[in-house]
């Protein structure tokens, strides 16, 4: 990664880089219009939710080991 290259924040919807981005993501995906703030925070809110219980779950998993042994 480019030690000069400026940090992506993918919240500030403002920014000219975040624009350029998504007009690249519009290239690519032809008929599918920028996704609004809300879709996109919504998107991010559930991945996260979807990491935290798989999270969850191996360490629950883990502590079931131990008490098994």
């Amino acid at each position: 990664m480019d030690k000069n290259q400026q940090f992506f924040d993918p919240y500030n919807f403002s920014s000219n880089q975040n624009q350029q981005f998504m007009q690249q993501q519009n290239d690519m995906m032809p008929g599918i219009e920028a996704m609004n703030p809300a879709m996109y925070y919504e998107q991010q809110y559930m991945y996260y939710r979807y990491l935290t219980q798989m999270l969850e779950y191996k360490i629950k998993l883990k502590e079931y080991e131990k008490l098994n042994k």
